[in-house]
């Protein structure tokens, strides 16, 4: 347990205990002071707790009595003494932020604006939109308090207003036009009719701000029937009566939101119930939380070490910021052997087959056999890009044929070459490349494949081009993206933005989620038995393994620079990752000497 900074607001806790005990009477205004002081002091209250659940309370419009206010007032700093001594920074400083901001007032809203993000028009559409795609809206939401924008605007600017600042990475050209407002209604607790909306802009962003009570009623106000918020530091999940009409927002106030009407779903979240029964805090004296991207290693190299010493098996280990998920291989193992704490961070548990990794034979290139109804690309392209059609082509006319997804075009350093990536596991019965299907044209030859990844190299014929300029989408606003450079797996931080364009899904979104390191099996003989590989799980909305399961890998993954971090290997049809992607790190890539080609 992390124990070098608490000597400095231990101090601060006794003063206000002390304060509290001789003031009669004392007001809530002296409560928020305090509470204050206390949190500039300790550091503007970042390195939240996130793993915490908090759920949305509504704050009582009567204060409390005067006798009563003075005790709880006591109470609660006695509270705050006992906490310094028995948590770590991060947790004492979520909690002082958090009556905090439950102490201030909350924002109106008074005005809903459905806009269309204005873009810039390119010639590179696709030829046909795969069902995805389609069927996802086009507009942003924004609510607003009063004021904000004039009645007379027929466009919106970031320059309007500070709300919009958070969301700029929406408005590429940074101004929307306004297709419909509304007031919304004079009520006590009114409840917003939300129309169909790609994201829903607030007056505060959970992106950054990482908590939320204080715009609860906000929240609870966007869909009727709503009972209850949860927001867990990345995910605000709402359970309500029954589920709200599809497609549903892709964002609410900057994150991802999770609808249900279980109350013991508890949303895209891995579960956290399984925890050590042991008291082992390993190298509690080293803090690791919430490490910037060039130091995650140095969290990982702790995980390795206890459980390599303690010869317990583990195959990957997902490092979030302030805990570890650890994935044990043997269900069988001794929970009370395994720490509790490593490096101060909490330690939770999976086993094996509940992260619902396969083998790679059962790695998802898409057989063509029966039509499934929906809509895919399988368009002939004379320039290809990011996102085509690939094809296995067929040894004889009684095997399937195996379709995946072109990655990114990239450049040996060295050489000068030139070469596509593409999905290993899609190429089984030799190295020809065809374009869109077997029937299509041969495009090129694989000729190398980087071990553990899954990732291969496709050199192209001489008379076949290829760009890195990716689809534009059929959402209005999105504009396509140049892919510019490759970027290591470990260089975003969770909740951030990641894109991907395939020919089965068309564009999508998602978050990034925890640095990750997956165990890969070596059959070689002469190398150690596996591989640590750099990877990451990626969350790509609610209901998206209905249309991720198959084809899409190989799929190129970029940031909001076009960087690319890595290609998408598969996504897990049922469990705890349901949702998620899980993405092979560019790194084994820029190790190998290349870049993405100019």
């Amino acid at each position: 347990m992390c124990v070098e900074l608490r000597f400095f607001y231990i101090p601060l806790s006794v003063f206000l205990l002390l304060f509290y005990g001789i003031t009669d009477g004392v007001s809530m205004i002296y409560f928020v002071v305090s509470v204050t002081t206390t949190s500039i002091t300790v550091g503007k209250a970042k390195g939240l707790h996130r793993h915490t659940h908090t759920h949305i309370t509504r704050l009582r419009t009567e204060g409390p009595g005067w006798n009563s206010s003075t005790f709880f007032l006591i109470t609660f700093s006695l509270f705050l003494v006992t906490l310094s001594l028995t948590v770590s920074k991060s947790i004492y400083i979520s909690v002082v932020s958090l009556f905090l901001e439950m102490a201030e007032t909350p924002t109106k809203l008074k005005e809903l604006l459905v806009v269309t993000p204005h873009s810039r028009r390119v010639t590179h559409k696709r030829a046909s939109i795969p069902s995805p795609e389609l069927s996802s809206p086009d507009n942003i939401c924004i609510m607003s308090p009063d004021a904000v924008f004039s009645s007379e605007q027929e466009v919106v600017r970031l320059s309007d207003s500070p709300l919009l600042a958070p969301s700029k990475n929406l408005f590429p050209l940074g101004e929307a036009s306004i297709n419909m407002r509304s007031q919304v209604p004079e009520s006590e607790s009114p409840v917003i009719q939300i129309p169909p909306s790609r994201h829903v802009v607030l007056p505060f962003n959970l992106r950054e701000k990482r908590t939320f009570h204080h715009d609860s009623d906000q929240l609870m106000q966007l869909f009727p029937g709503t009972k209850k918020i949860v927001f867990d530091g990345y995910f605000l999940v709402f359970l309500l009566d029954s589920l709200p009409p599809k497609p549903w927002p892709l964002t609410i106030a900057g994150v991802r939101p999770y609808f249900t009407t279980d109350p013991n779903d508890e949303g895209p979240m891995p579960s956290m119930k399984r925890m050590s029964k042991s008291r082992l805090f390993i190298d509690a004296e080293i803090d690791v939380t919430h490490l910037p991207p060039s130091q995650v290693d140095n969290a990982f190299r702790l995980v390795f070490d206890f459980f390599t010493k303690a010869q317990i098996s583990i195959t990957q280990v997902q490092y979030w910021g302030n805990f570890f998920m650890i994935v044990l291989e043997n269900e069988d193992t001794d929970l009370t052997a395994v720490p509790r704490s490593i490096g101060c961070c909490t330690c939770f548990y999976l086993f094996d087959n509940e992260v619902r990794r396969p083998t790679q034979d059962q790695l998802p290139a898409r057989r063509l056999t029966e039509s499934t109804g929906d809509v895919v690309d399988n368009s002939k392209y004379d320039i290809l890009r990011p996102g085509v059609m690939l094809s296995s082509g067929m040894r004889s006319p009684t095997e399937h044929e195996y379709l995946s997804t072109s990655g990114a075009l990239i450049e040996d350093s060295n050489s000068g070459k030139r070469y596509i990536t593409v999905a290993s596991h899609g190429f089984p019965y030799g190295d020809k490349v065809f374009h869109p299907s077997a029937n299509g044209e041969e495009i090129g030859q694989i000729i190398m494949k980087i071990t553990h990844t899954d990732v291969a190299m496709a050199k192209l014929h001489d008379d076949v081009p290829y760009v890195n300029d990716t689809f534009e989408s059929s959402i209005e606003g999105m504009q396509p993206t140049q892919l510019r450079n490759f970027a290591t797996v470990d260089s975003l931080m969770p909740g951030d933005m990641v894109y991907m364009n395939s020919p089965f899904v068309g564009y999508s979104e998602g978050v990034c989620g925890p640095h990750t390191r997956d165990r890969i099996p070596c059959d070689d003989p002469s190398q150690p038995s596996f591989q640590w590989v750099r990877t990451r799980w990626c969350y790509m909305g609610q209901g998206s393994t209905e249309s991720l399961q198959d084809g899409v890998c190989g799929s190129a993954i970029w940031d909001n620079d076009g960087n690319v971090i890595g290609f998408f290997r598969f996504a897990p049809a049922s469990g705890h990752f349901l949702d998620w992607s899980f993405c092979v790190g560019a790194d084994h890539v820029i190790e190998r000497g290349f870049k993405i080609a100019k």
